[in-house]
């Protein structure tokens, strides 16, 4: 059961807090920014503060949810997900389901062209799809969306029959997101290979064009004038209000508040938790809130090595930290303990799994003795042999967040005091997917986006593998587990489903794979001038049906 900690805990919480302030914070959210302005206008341009570039910019290969949200604007997909979870036309105007759940058939428009003059259709289907689970992409996420993809069959210009090897409910779900979108056939013959790069040779049929180089300052997106499909939920038609989308790379949090609170750009993403307040009480500025969906973040404990290979070296650190009193000290309130290895808005969390988990230095402690390592050496470290217990957390410093850091600092202060020596090591310079595919470490952390339970699949199943374009970090090989996902990932029944998804959830948590650490609200700001951003379940908003009034 989860209690509080130990007054030495909270001492070193609050010492980091006094030490320094606190960086940035997720990303976005689903409140529309509507003022009584009047009606929108159209023209103009918006300037967008970033906090990283993208790694890569083709959503097919890359699983950043900055680079899904980002593109969004420059790619559409064949369907459209609803807010309630039903899903509506977009680039498909109908589909059909064979009753085995295996074929997918879709009518497509006639009407839709590619930025480049391409016309859109079942072929440019197949060549996207096909593209998307060649092994040559190298697909970080995408291919792990439509895993039982098949082949797509070309019956006519607009009619496109996809083949699956299992039935797979999450299908159309996959099909409406930005990693599944289509390049233009053309851009994929011609700069397949630069597509990660960004700029002109990004083409989609989106109402957006990419339309400079990225560079280290940031990139732009101009309207496309031709647009005609956008579908019916998003409350617009027809070309993009704004003319252009101006993103600026700024990597420190105080510059981008600055640069958002002066007017030099109308919109910043990753708000710090400290800043909140303030913010809110800026009538210049929006503050855009939503839950996010996907895994909290977490920390992932690598099975295929000592000390983690033994489950009592993982329930040892599960229950040496006293997670809510860290969240609420170093978050003030703002973020919540995670209690699942889901996120509360994502269907089938569990919510009455985090009762029966928690704080529990006495059983961490009776856990370590049990390892062997009985002893304290004299800086107060349990050894065994006289070997300490010695764990490391890596991390990639161009894209972990300071709030992140700041969080991994307290953690490792928590786990002195149990006893438990935690490195921190930053490794930089490109290494780290090396070192992190070698598995060559002991914990990884990170949160990962998705809005379907499937994601627990990608973060936990045997078949995820980094090395197989996945993101099992604990490299857990669990048939049980397994088998849970692959029922979840099968079944329709939407009840039964849920059941096999909280039971893999209890599973994890039990054989303390991961240790859900906190989950970080997604939170933006807007200038008060800029009306209608369109939040839906990215980091970023979707700029088609914004606008803006007055001047900066």
């Amino acid at each position: 059961m989860l209690s509080t900690s130990k007054l030495t805990t909270t001492s070193v919480v609050l010492s980091i807090l006094t030490v320094g302030a606190l960086a940035a914070a997720g990303c976005s959210s689903p409140t529309p920014t509507n003022h009584d302005v009047g009606e929108p206008v159209s023209g103009g341009a918006i300037t967008v503060g970033i906090g990283t570039a993208p790694d890569c910019f083709d959503p097919q290969i890359s699983p950043a949810g900055q680079t899904s949200s980002i593109m969004r604007n420059v790619y559409d997909s064949l369907v459209y997900e609803n807010s309630d979870g039903t899903f509506a036309p977009w680039l498909a105007t109908a589909w059909t389901v064979s009753d085995d759940g295996l074929t997918y058939t879709f009518a497509l428009r006639d009407d839709v062209k590619f930025h480049d003059g391409t016309v859109f259709d079942a072929a440019a289907v197949k060549t996207n799809f096909d593209r998307i689970v060649a092994p040559s992409t190298a697909s970080q996420f995408a291919g792990q969306l439509i895993s039982p993809y098949q082949s797509t069959d070309v019956v006519d210009a607009h009619t496109a029959v996809v083949r699956l090897s299992s039935a797979y409910s999450p299908f159309l779900r996959a099909v409406s997101s930005t990693n599944l979108g289509f390049h233009s056939p053309r851009s994929i013959s011609e700069h397949g290979d630069d597509l990660c790069q960004g700029g002109p040779v990004q083409v989609g049929t989106g109402p957006f064009v990419a339309s400079s180089n990225s560079s280290a300052e940031g990139f732009s997106f101009t309207r496309n004038d031709d647009y005609r499909w956008a579908p019916t939920g998003v409350g617009h038609s027809g070309p993009a209000r704004l003319d252009r989308v101006d993103f600026r790379i700024l990597p420190e949090s105080s510059i981008r508040l600055g640069a958002l609170t002066s007017g030099e750009v109308d919109f910043i993403d990753q708000v710090a938790a400290t800043d909140l307040t303030s913010l809110q009480q800026n009538s210049a500025v929006e503050v855009n809130t939503k839950n996010p969906t996907g895994i909290p973040y977490t920390y992932f404990f690598n099975t295929s090595r000592a000390p983690f290979d033994d489950e009592r070296a993982r329930l040892a650190v599960q229950k040496g930290i006293d997670l809510p009193t860290l969240t609420q000290g170093i978050f003030q309130g703002k973020y919540a303990p995670a209690g699942s290895p889901l996120n509360p808005a994502v269907f089938s969390y569990d919510d009455i799994l985090p009762q029966s988990w928690g704080y529990d230095a006495n059983g961490a402690a009776a856990l370590l003795d049990e390892l062997g390592y009985t002893q304290r050496d004299a800086d107060g470290y349990r050894t065994s042999g006289g070997k300490r217990f010695t764990i490391g957390l890596i991390y990639d410093p161009t894209y972990q967040k300071p709030e992140r850091i700041t969080f991994d600092t307290a953690v490792q202060a928590a786990l002195k005091d149990l006893g438990i020596e935690l490195t921190i090591e930053p490794i930089g310079n490109g290494t780290y997917i090396d070192v992190r595919n070698s598995g060559a470490y002991d914990i990884i952390a990170f949160a990962w986006s998705g809005t379907d339970p499937d994601v627990l699949r990608t973060v936990y199943g045997s078949d995820q593998q980094f090395v197989d374009g996945g993101a099992n970090a604990s490299q857990i090989h669990d048939p049980d587990l397994d088998r849970l996902l692959q029922l979840g990932l099968t079944t329709s029944d939407p009840v039964v489903r849920g059941e096999y998804y909280r039971d893999a959830q209890e599973l994890i948590i039990t054989k303390g794979y991961g240790l859900p650490a906190y989950v970080a609200p997604i939170v933006t700001a807007s200038s008060a001038r800029v009306h209608d951003l369109g939040f839906a379940t990215d980091i970023l908003p979707n700029f088609y049906t914004a606008w803006t009034s007055g001047d900066r």
